[in-house]
């Protein structure tokens, strides 16, 4: 179903504890994407996108801060087929529990 692809390489590890990632050619990271070393342990999220589209790079918010990363590793992420729904999406209430929250009583 999901596959493993290359996300970028780590460029070196700001002072503020993020990784700064080098995006490779051709690749879309969106915030909120979790990224993963060449063993498939977690490395951390992205949180935001730096610089022009063409030459793009990310920063990484680290899930385990004892974790330092040589700069050049390659960093990896899960990629799932196109229009399929994700699992991790938040279910809706249902109307009657927003009215209970709202009702005075």
């Amino acid at each position: 179903m999901s596959s493993i692809a290359e996300a970028g390489e780590v460029i070196h590890i700001a002072k503020s504890g993020r990784l700064i990632l080098k995006i490779g050619n051709g690749i879309e990271l969106k915030p909120g994407e979790n990224l993963f070393d060449n063993a498939g342990k977690k490395v951390g999220r992205v949180t935001e996108l730096i610089g022009p589209v063409a030459a793009a790079y990310a920063s990484v918010l680290l899930a385990d801060l004892q974790v330092k990363r040589n700069s050049g590793s390659k960093l990896f992420r899960f990629s799932s087929p196109r229009n399929v729904p994700s699992k991790t999406r938040k279910k809706a209430r249902s109307f009657r529990s927003k009215r209970r929250r709202y009702s005075r009583t």
